[in-house]
């Protein structure tokens, strides 16, 4: 479980390396932004297993993965109190064209940004969370 985090990490800093490069054909900004606001709400609530099984076959990560990332992420930020912004960017790692959503959070202490990767069929393929 501990290698997997990392690993997530790891394949966002990758993932996310430029940002406002257009969306891969198909794939549309509202869509993405939707889509993405959909899983930051859901892990903001708690459900994890959901976000979980949200993610692409070949993306291993479990709940507590989940949890573990979003409570480090957010630690000392306080409570949620509100969605700030959202952008999108098109992205390509090993061949492969998908579209990540740059979502900011606002929490009573500081601010959260979340960066969610779905590819082309619109699965979930990654997730960052980092403070601002």
């Amino acid at each position: 479980m501990r290698r997997i985090v990392p690993c997530l990490l790891c394949m966002l800093l990758i993932l996310t390396g430029c940002s406002g490069n257009p969306l891969p054909e198909g794939m549309e900004e509202g869509t993405l932004l939707s889509a993405g606001w959909d899983v930051v709400d859901q892990m903001i609530r708690g459900n994890y297993e959901t976000v979980a099984g949200q993610f692409r076959a070949d993306v291993e990560v479990t709940a507590e993965d989940l949890q573990d990332l979003l409570e480090s992420a957010a630690d000392g930020a306080g409570d949620y109190v509100q969605h700030e912004d959202g952008m999108v960017t098109g992205q390509e790692s090993g061949g492969e064209r998908y579209g990540v959503a740059v979502l900011l959070c606002q929490y009573r202490e500081a601010k959260v940004l979340f960066r969610v990767a779905f590819d082309t069929d619109m699965e979930l393929i990654g997730m960052e969370i980092r403070q601002q």
